[in-house]
């Protein structure tokens, strides 16, 4: 995987896989729902600008503070990715049991794309390398 940086803070990172038609998402630390918001916006901007079709959305660094954007991100973030063409994403899972918690809920409210959770970076890189689109 050959990534190209389009954004880095502490906390957050999307970089482009141009190969593989994706973005690979970094969250680490702790949000807020404002942050987490914000972070889900970013995303839809390089979607709209690389036109990625697939994510790899990384959170096994990603600490607790999703609780009040759970059906937020599951119902509309997710419509909103599907909307602008990302077919798949892949999810990395927090390993920070709280957070780990959240992304479950979110899980509960999506219907578009198709998502998976994975426990580790590797297996969710394989899954969605196999997602033809």
């Amino acid at each position: 995987m050959e990534l190209q940086p389009l954004l880095e803070t502490p906390d957050f990172a999307i970089s482009h896989d141009a190969a593989h038609h994706w973005l690979y998402v970094a969250w680490r630390g702790e949000y807020n729902a404002v942050a987490a918001i914000t972070g889900c916006l970013l995303i839809l901007r390089h979607i709209e600008a690389t036109r990625a079709q697939k994510i790899l959305n990384d959170s096994s660094q990603m600490l607790d503070g999703w609780n009040e954007v759970t059906r937020w991100v599951g119902e509309e973030f997710f419509q909103q990715l599907a909307s602008q063409g990302v077919a798949a994403v892949a999810w990395v899972k927090a390993h920070d049991w709280p957070a780990q918690a959240a992304i479950d809920k979110a899980m509960q409210y999506v219907t578009q794309p198709l998502v998976d959770t994975f426990d580790d970076t590797v297996t969710a890189y394989r899954w969605l390398d196999n997602i033809r689109v």
